[in-house]
């Protein structure tokens, strides 16, 4: 990676790091934020952590169970709106 630091391809590549996190920018935009990202130390550890931090916070909500009783009790209420809802 190198020193030089461009700072209108950072802003580019953080404005676009969660979508290309997500996996939901077009082949274009991707590439060009991976190439900024192999050449950018400062945007390299910015990925670096949010990629760590979103990984996390995936495992942890696979984690997390929803009680059954609870479950039972929103799905009641979605019904009971929907039905409420309905001519």
């Amino acid at each position: 990676m190198s020193g030089a630091v461009d700072p209108r391809a950072c802003l580019e590549a953080i404005e676009h790091l969660y979508d290309y996190l997500d996996g939901e920018l077009t082949p274009e935009r991707e590439a060009a934020v991976k190439a900024h990202l192999g050449t950018c130390a400062y945007c390299f550890s910015l990925f670096g952590f949010e990629h760590a931090y979103l990984r996390f916070l995936e495992a942890r909500a696979r984690a997390q169970e929803i009680p059954p009783a609870l479950r039972r009790r929103i799905l009641d209420t979605l019904l009971e709106g929907g039905a409420a809802e309905r001519p």
